[in-house]
């Protein structure tokens, strides 16, 4: 007996029905493979709609994270910027300060160097043999020598002669250095000063001189001291090598 192998075909029924008073209704009838493509398209929908769904999380928390990373960087940012702010007015303080102190250092260096130069000006001016050369009151004595040779002589030195009472000193007009110690023919000794400003002063004297060859002398350094024997005192002074007046350097009062 030969069994009846042949495959039933499924369908089903969908009825749908109305709620009015006619009571209408209609059927469609799906069959199975219908059916089943359609729960797998439904199926498919509904994975890709969990998918959508775990990828729109996974990038929104991503994104999430991407914008607390950039806000936690601007607040660094902000904060960074903040102490720069603090620090550019610390900085702007300290510099001010410090051209406040250049500025007085400035003005200490400006009345040290005015100091300077008055005091320059000041040892200039102690260098120049414009003081009177004795100590105290003294006469210009008048030539009476008959020696032609010494009278041209004098002349051509420019040369002062004072006559002083014993106890006068002699003097060095204007500060120095002692340039020679030596003998005299006319007088004894010879006494020459070299001032550093191309000056030079020569003191003829019969008495012993006080300082010897290369003392720094001041204005005012006792050069001979006068008595009975020497009252009698030469005086010139070169400049640059050549002979000037004494008078019109000599300070009466100076």
């Amino acid at each position: 007996m030969r069994l009846n192998l042949r495959k039933s075909k499924t369908s089903y029924t969908v009825m749908i029905m109305s709620d009015s008073a006619k009571k209408h209704h209609r059927e469609f009838h799906i069959r199975a493979g219908a059916v089943g493509a359609v729960s797998v398209f439904a199926f498919a929908l509904f994975v890709a709609a969990i998918c959508y769904v775990v990828y729109s999380s996974i990038t929104l928390s991503d994104s999430m994270e991407r914008s607390r990373k950039q806000l936690d960087q601007i607040a660094q940012l902000k904060e960074a910027n903040e102490q720069l702010e603090l620090e550019k007015g610390e900085l702007q303080s300290e510099i001010a300060k410090l051209e406040e102190t250049v500025s007085i250092l400035s003005d200490t260096v400006n009345q040290k160097v005015e100091a300077e130069q008055a005091l320059e000006a000041e040892k200039e001016e102690e260098h120049i043999p414009k003081g009177f050369p004795m100590s105290g009151t003294a006469q210009i004595k008048e030539e009476t020598n008959d020696d032609e040779a010494q009278m041209r002589a004098s002349e051509e030195r420019k040369e002062i002669i004072f006559s002083a009472a014993a106890g006068t000193n002699v003097i060095s007009s204007g500060a120095g250095t002692v340039l020679s110690v030596g003998e005299d023919v006319e007088y004894g000794n010879l006494i020459s000063i070299d001032h550093g400003n191309g000056y030079v002063s020569v003191y003829r004297n019969g008495g012993n001189p006080m300082v010897k060859e290369g003392n720094e002398v001041t204005r005012g350094a006792i050069l001979y001291v006068i008595d009975d024997e020497n009252t009698d005192t030469g005086y010139s002074i070169r400049k640059d090598d050549t002979y000037v007046d004494p008078m019109e350097l000599i300070e009466i009062n100076g």
